[in-house]
């Protein structure tokens, strides 16, 4: 009885250690994101049913050429039980001056955990791009695309895919309403498949400072 009760007791102590790394993690990138606000910060909140996404981007550094962004996210999707936190860098620019587009390319590290007891430590290469349709009032299309190979892919995992795409409208010139579907899929160390952690459709924000 007392090796069981000790057994639970460690359990329950390495749980609390992976939350704690992953709630550290989260701190750390709020804090860089937020030491300081500057025109084109924005704040993106997503939401449905059973999951929610919010995220944070910080320009740091603006010129002719384009902008490089640095942003943060947390995720939590209940039908996975997967919390997720992400850090990124793209940089995104206006090629060939085409009016509307904007094409980015990027990385980001992902740290997160779900069911069933999977840790993961990903760090993926990606692109995004977005095309606001000149003659639609503030109508317009995003989509992103992010891959981390095996060997950059850490603890339990051995690999992750995330793709999304949106629909947006800006109802303000400070406020973009959108509605998007997202979906990161994770390969599992032994396991011939891969795991679906996030397929949601939500509907969110993006408020512009």
């Amino acid at each position: 009885m007392t090796h069981v009760v000790a057994c639970s007791l460690a359990i329950e102590i390495l749980i609390f250690e992976e939350y704690f790394m992953l709630l550290r993690f989260l701190l750390i990138t709020f804090f860089c994101l937020m030491t300081s606000i500057a025109a084109a910060d924005s704040v993106d909140i997503g939401l449905s049913d059973n999951s929610f996404q919010i995220g944070y981007e910080h320009p740091i550094n603006l010129d002719d050429y384009g902008s490089s962004m640095v942003n943060g996210r947390f995720l939590y999707d209940g039908d996975d039980e997967t919390k997720l936190g992400s850090l990124g860098l793209d940089f995104v620019g206006k090629p060939g001056n085409v009016s509307g587009l904007d094409l980015g390319v990027g990385t980001k590290l992902y740290v997160g955990s779900t069911d069933p007891d999977t840790d993961f430590i990903n760090l993926a290469i990606g692109l995004r791009s977005s095309y606001i349709f000149p003659q639609l009032q503030g109508l317009g299309i995003a989509g992103y695309f992010y891959y981390a190979p095996e060997v950059f892919s850490f603890q339990d995992s051995e690999g992750l895919l995330e793709g999304g795409v949106r629909l947006t409208y800006a109802v303000l010139p400070k406020a973009t309403l959108y509605i998007g579907y997202q979906n990161i899929s994770l390969d599992v160390e032994n396991r011939s498949s891969s795991r679906t952690i996030d397929d949601s459709v939500r509907i969110g924000f993006v408020a512009h400072f």
